[in-house]
């Protein structure tokens, strides 16, 4: 009798007006009937790209896809070939297929929009409003604005490990340069780590990351905003915590250089290996940064980064920060790196004498598409 019962209620539940069976069913079969829909339209959107087309001075033709327009030179993934380096003055047109890219002129003008080829030697046309046509000679930057957000990192990531026996020095150092673009702004992230021990001397360390923001306007002027965290053992500095805003100008944008110079307002928290709550102090920072790009054998690039902080609220204070370096892409995909930094600091810590840290890194870059 208990289990006859214990049956018939189990089956009153099952039957029970109040359980939503039908619900069930018609959630089951919507959530199906979604999940189709989602699979189809990413399968016909991927029916629907096209590819990009070069179109050569010499009458070849490749299809495949832009990777990156800089400085003049076209990196072009090819169907068959793979990736392909080609200057500017050996095209004859761009089509770029289904995507949208953002170009940019040696004027510091921005255009968004699909890209086209022309009846005209050497030009692209931009599918904006209004429609642009382009000297090639003229185009800095030709970037793709992926769909896919995490497809538009690009950049670099590398390291190296040094042992100098006669003096007992063991250095490993690590690195990432990592930019990514949408519409005007571009997102710079910058770190750096070193970490060296000697037989005479305490184990140090030298930290630098930075995430910087750019708003491109008009005539080459920009607009940015800066985050950083900073150590240096050598120095004294435990942890120094930045946010920044200000200005700045493409000075010469050229297809083999750029140079530009910006400055602006500087907030700094700091700890030092004496203290154990963070100080607060205002800098006006002024920086220069020049590149330039030789894409001859051997393909070689150069950076140099100047920067001065005169301090505001802390009366008297100076630092300089300066670095060069020097990058050689010996294969596809991969670049050595020579580095070299320098930086100074007129505020004595006590249990430090040193005002100054400089030294070189040799790093193994592999570049991120």
């Amino acid at each position: 009798m208990l289990l006859g019962a214990q049956i018939t209620d189990s089956l009153r539940i099952k039957n029970n007006s109040t359980f939503p069976i039908q619900t069930v069913i018609d959630s089951v079969s919507s959530s199906k009937l979604a999940d189709t829909i989602s699979s189809n339209t990413k399968r016909n959107k991927k029916k629907n790209d096209t590819p990009d087309v070069l179109y050569l001075l010499n009458g070849d033709k490749l299809t495949g896809k832009i990777v990156s327009f800089e400085q003049g030179r076209l990196r072009f993934d090819a169907q068959g070939p793979g990736n392909v380096y080609i200057k500017w003055y050996k095209i004859k047109s761009i089509s770029g297929g289904s995507k949208v890219y953002r170009v940019e002129n040696d004027k510091g003008e921005i255009f968004i929009g699909r890209i086209i080829e022309t009846p005209v030697s050497g030009e692209i046309s931009v599918l904006c409003i209004p429609k642009q046509e382009l000297k090639l000679e003229h185009v800095i930057r030709i970037y793709p604005l992926e769909t896919e957000w995490f497809k538009g990192f690009k950049g670099d990531l590398g390291g190296g490990v040094s042992y100098t026996k006669s003096s007992d020095v063991f250095r490993i150092n690590a690195e990432s340069n990592l930019y990514y673009i949408i519409s005007k702004w571009r997102f710079v992230s910058n770190l750096s780590y070193i970490s060296t021990s000697t037989r005479d001397s305490d184990f140090s360390e030298r930290i630098q990351f930075t995430l910087q923001e750019f708003y491109t306007l008009q005539n080459k002027w920009f607009l940015y905003e800066q985050n950083s965290f900073n150590r240096n053992d050598e120095l004294g500095i435990d942890a120094k915590i930045s946010f920044g805003i200000g200005g700045g100008n493409f000075i010469i944008l050229t297809e083999k250089q750029k140079l530009k110079v910006f400055s602006g307002i500087l907030q700094n928290f700091e700890k030092t290996i004496q203290r154990v709550k963070f100080t607060s102090d205002i800098e006006w920072p002024l920086a220069l940064q020049h590149n330039i790009y030789s894409f001859l054998h051997p393909n070689l690039t150069s950076s140099t980064s100047l920067t001065s902080f005169v301090g505001i609220t802390e009366q008297g204070r100076y630092r300089f920060d300066a670095s060069t370096d020097l990058t050689w892409e010996f294969v596809t995909n991969f670049k050595l790196e020579l580095s070299f930094y320098y930086n100074y600091d007129n505020k004595i810590i006590q249990g430090k004498n040193n005002q100054e840290d400089y030294g070189y890194v040799l790093s193994l870059l592999l570049d991120l598409k």
